[in-house]
């Protein structure tokens, strides 16, 4: 009983626990959002899920990051500027799946036309945690002893009675002229009484 209530608590915990799974992923790394940066090999080996932060570091007043569609992705289109976000420390929660463009606008896109232009793909479901380590139940021996309100026996418990080997050692060889013996079974003396 208490294996399968601390087996319930462990699964409700992590069940709880999967929203800290959300990863926070610094655009650029090291290198931050700046010009020279490869963005698309950045973004290459990454997997964004829903409620993961992308944050876009770079000194203010020298970049500025800018969500856009599709089409403004491709053709560096700057939209009003009013839409950027330049605080040199910008973090967006990824709310919804699918492709999500950025881009910057200084110089009226040429930023973005040198490079500093990501786009990602925002998967709906969060990761799958690896599956906990199956819990070893204590060998009965070694199980601890509960006061009676908790179902523990009423009686003392000593623990598994210790078995013969299953194998007996080899019999010598035998020795000619004389009778050989009749090797005995490990179970031979063993007796087992029924008590109803």
């Amino acid at each position: 009983m208490a294996s399968k209530a601390f087996l319930l608590a462990v699964m409700v915990a992590a069940a709880m626990a999967a929203p800290a799974f959300a990863v926070d992923y610094v655009v650029g790394d090291d290198n931050g959002w700046k010009l020279n940066v490869n963005y698309s090999a950045w973004a290459q080996d990454k997997v964004f899920y829903v409620g993961d932060t992308i944050t876009f570091k770079y000194a203010v007043g020298d970049h500025n990051v800018y969500k856009v569609n599709g089409s403004d992705f491709k053709s560096c289109t700057v939209p009003q500027p009013g839409e950027s976000l330049r605080s040199g420390n910008d973090k967006i929660t990824l709310a919804t799946p699918g492709r999500k463009w950025y881009l910057c606008g200084v110089g009226n896109g040429t930023h973005c036309e040198n490079g500093m232009r990501l786009v990602i793909n925002v998967f709906s479901g969060a990761p799958t945690p690896a599956p906990a380590p199956a819990v070893e139940p204590w060998p009965i021996y070694n199980a601890p002893s509960l006061p009676p309100m908790y179902g523990a026996p009423s009686r003392p418990f000593y623990g598994a009675p210790s078995l013969p080997p299953i194998y007996a050692a080899p019999s010598p060889p035998p020795v000619y002229g004389a009778p050989a013996k009749k090797p005995m079974s490990v179970w031979s003396n063993w007796k087992l009484k029924f008590h109803f």
